[in-house]
C-alpha cells in the first residue's frame, strides 16, 4: 500500500470517527434534554385546548403554544376549526402516547360572541370524548375564550358524555362585562357589553355589586363547577387609573372567584401590571403569562 492510499485510509477513519462522535454527542444531548424536561414537567396524556377570543385567529394563541413547545413542556398535535355552521374540521396528527398534547381551537366566525363560542366548545368536547376517548382535559382561554371555557365547565360539570376538567386557565376573562365598547361591536345574540370603568366593585363575599347579563348566565350555574378542577385566573392592570387592561376591568376579571373558588380543587391568580398588562398583550409574547401558564399546567 503506497503512502497516498495509507493517507486516504487514515482520513476516512478520521471522518468516520468524527461523524460517530457527533452522533453520540447528539444522542447524549437529546437524552439529557429529555431528562431535564421529565424533571421539570409532568408527563401525561391529558390534552390542553387553547381557545381564542373576540376576532381571534390562530395567531391569537400561536405564541403561547410555541412558548410551551420551546420550553419542552408540551406539543401541539391538532388544530380544530369550527365553521360558522358548527362543523368540526380536524387537522394534524395525534399519536396515542404523545406527552402533554395541545389542541388549538379556531372559530371561523370569530365575532359570534362568548355565548356561541360556549355552544361550539360543548359540541367539540363531546366529539373529542367520542372520537379520541378523551377522559380529561385542560382548558386555556383568552378574553371571550376565557368566558367560554368557564361557561362550558359550569354548564357541563362532570356529565359522563364529556371529558372531565382537570385544569382551567382564564386569561383576561370578561365574566361581568366588557368596558368601553360601542354597541355596534356587540354580538348579534343579544349580549350587551355594558360595564364601565370605576362603576362596579366586589362585595365582601366576592360577588360583584352590579351583576351584568353575562355574569348572570354563569352565576346560577356555579354549583355545577367540577370539584376536581384547578383554576388559574390571569388578568391585567395597566396602572393607568382605569383599574383595567383597557377592555376588562379588575372587577369583571376577578369576579371569577365567586363563581368557582368554593368548589374548585384550588383557585389561584396571577396579576400582570404595566404596559404588558394590556388586553391583547396578555396573550402575545408575555413572559409572565407564559411562565405562569406553563408552570400551572405542566410543572411538577
Amino acid at each position: 500500500m503506497n503512502r497516498c492510499d495509507q493517507a486516504m485510509k487514515k482520513w476516512r477513519l478520521w471522518v468516520i470517527g468524527l461523524f460517530g462522535t457527533f452522533c453520540l454527542a447528539a444522542l447524549l444531548l437529546t437524552w439529557y434534554q429529555r431528562q431535564q424536561q421529565n424533571t421539570r414537567y409532568l408527563s401525561a396524556h391529558t390534552p390542553t385546548l387553547f381557545v381564542h377570543g373576540w376576532r381571534g385567529t390562530a395567531h391569537s394563541t400561536d405564541q403561547m403554544i410555541s412558548a410551551a413547545e420551546e420550553a419542552g413542556a408540551a406539543k401541539k398535535v391538532l388544530t380544530v376549526t369550527v365553521t360558522p355552521q358548527g362543523k368540526l374540521i380536524y387537522s394534524g396528527y395525534w399519536r396515542k402516547n404523545q406527552r402533554n398534547p395541545i389542541i388549538q381551537v379556531i372559530f371561523s366566525n370569530n365575532r359570534a360572541g362568548e355565548v356561541q363560542y360556549t355552544r361550539w366548545l360543548i359540541k367539540l368536547m363531546r366529539d373529542l370524548k367520542q372520537r379520541y376517548q378523551v377522559a380529561q382535559v385542560n382548558l386555556v382561554g383568552h378574553s371571550m375564550g376565557a368566558y367560554a371555557v368557564v361557561a362550558y365547565a359550569l354548564k357541563v360539570g362532570n356529565q359522563a358524555a364529556y371529558p372531565r376538567l382537570h385544569k382551567l386557565v382564564a386569561i383576561a376573562g370578561p365574566f361581568d362585562g366588557i368596558a368601553g365598547q360601542k354597541s355596534a361591536t356587540h354580538p348579534a345574540d343579544g349580549t350587551t357589553w355594558t360595564d364601565r370603568f370605576h362603576e362596579n366593585h366586589l362585595m365582601a363575599n366576592g360577588e360583584p355589586l352590579i351583576v351584568h347579563s353575562e355574569y348572570l348566565r354563569l352565576e346560577h350555574l356555579r354549583q355545577n363547577f367540577p370539584r376536581q378542577a384547578k383554576v388559574l385566573n390571569i388578568y391585567g392592570d395597566l396602572k393607568d387609573g382605569t383599574d383595567s387592561d383597557k377592555v376588562v376591568t379588575l372587577v369583571s376579571a376577578t369576579s371569577l372567584r365567586y363563581l368557582v373558588a368554593k368548589r374548585a380543587a384550588s383557585y389561584q391568580t396571577q396579576k400582570v401590571t404595566g404596559p404588558n398588562a394590556e388586553h391583547s398583550r396578555l396573550h402575545q409574547n408575555n413572559p409572565v403569562v407564559d411562565g405562569a401558564l406553563i408552570a400551572f399546567l405542566w410543572g411538577k
